[in-house]
């Protein structure tokens, strides 16, 4: 095997619980039920997700980054940001945006990017609403 570096992608996986609403407030709520369902109601979610970090690896440790690193900033930032929340009103970005997967996603992305270490690039976040829907997102 070639000692150039290598290229890899790192995938770690992590939960948050937080409640939210679905709604048009352009719509009648005759509209916003017809269109959300029951996602028109407060509601919460047990979230997964996913983030896909890349980068080389580091000759002297052999990883593109510690786990445990990974684990101490995004925990720290579900934690700070999200966890428990009621996203609507405890999120700026939400008060703007609707607090979907896929507008979750967005907002994990880019909240997250910048808070790895150089040589270490946030790829994707994939965001799990449910065990059957994911939303990914990454630039």
């Amino acid at each position: 095997m070639s000692e150039h570096q290598k290229h890899v992608d790192l995938i770690c996986s992590y939960s948050f619980c937080a409640a939210h609403r679905l709604w048009n407030e352009h719509w009648t709520k005759k509209k916003n039920d017809q269109f959300f369902g029951s996602c028109a109601h407060v509601h919460g979610h047990q979230y997964k997700i996913e983030v896909l970090l890349s980068g080389n690896i580091n000759k002297d440790t052999g990883m593109l980054i510690n786990g445990y690193d990974v684990d101490a900033i995004v925990k720290k930032y579900l934690q700070d940001e999200c966890d428990h929340k009621f996203l609507n009103d405890d999120v700026l970005f939400f008060k703007k945006h609707p607090p979907t997967a896929e507008w979750i996603a967005v907002w994990l992305f880019h909240g997250l990017r910048a808070k790895f270490p150089k040589g270490v690039t946030l790829k994707k976040v994939r965001v799990y609403e449910t065990p059957e829907l994911a939303v990914e997102y990454g630039e």
